[in-house]
């Protein structure tokens, strides 16, 4: 994150029980472009929903890219949404020895893939543990998409498919997207 950077967070869940659904979502979305916030992070799936399609299109033509997890339903599952909506950035995981996650899901198209397991993160009572799934990668990406904003989304996106290291076959593909970013900034168990 750069320095001076502000993190927002929206708590999409709270007491509902039928909270993490489209509509929460899709709020939370439109509150942070609202407030200008230009790369959010959706680390939940679930299927198309024509409302939060608009809202994520809407928050893209304001500025604000959302950097979506492709789910943790494995390959064979259906794609996943927000991950699958047109202007989307599509995140898949990888381990520590850049292999695609077997469990990693699927979105219509693959941006790229990022550190997801192998790795250590604090846990809710702030001690170390292993994490692992799409959900920890997407941060990944949108933290170095976030870093080349000063180029604009379009020139943030153009440095970024620079920096992503080719995994797979040459070339963009369904398992890495157009390649592999951040590497190195997991925290790795010992």
């Amino acid at each position: 994150m750069r320095r001076g950077a502000r993190l927002h967070v929206a708590d999409v869940y709270g007491n509902d029980p039928a909270g993490g659904n489209a509509a929460a979502i899709g709020q939370a979305i439109a509150w942070m472009a609202r407030g200008r916030v230009p790369v959010v992070v959706v680390s939940l799936v679930g299927p198309p929903n024509p409302l939060l399609a608009r809202i994520v299109a809407a928050a893209r033509r304001l500025g604000t890219v959302v950097v979506a997890a492709v789910g943790n339903d494995g390959p064979a599952s259906r794609p996943a949404y927000p991950a699958s909506y047109p202007g989307t950035i599509a995140v898949t995981g990888v381990d520590g020895r850049g292999r695609a996650l077997i469990e990693a899901g699927r979105a219509t198209k693959l941006d790229y893939a990022a550190p997801g397991a192998d790795m250590i993160a604090a846990g809710r009572d702030g001690r170390a543990r292993t994490v692992r799934g799409t959900s920890f990668a997407a941060p990944f990406v949108a933290a170095r998409l976030a870093a080349h904003l000063d180029r604009g989304i379009d020139g943030a996106i153009a440095a970024l498919d620079r920096e992503a290291r080719d995994l797979g076959r040459k070339g963009p593909d369904k398992a890495f997207g157009r390649g592999l970013v951040c590497a190195d900034c997991a925290t790795r168990p010992r």
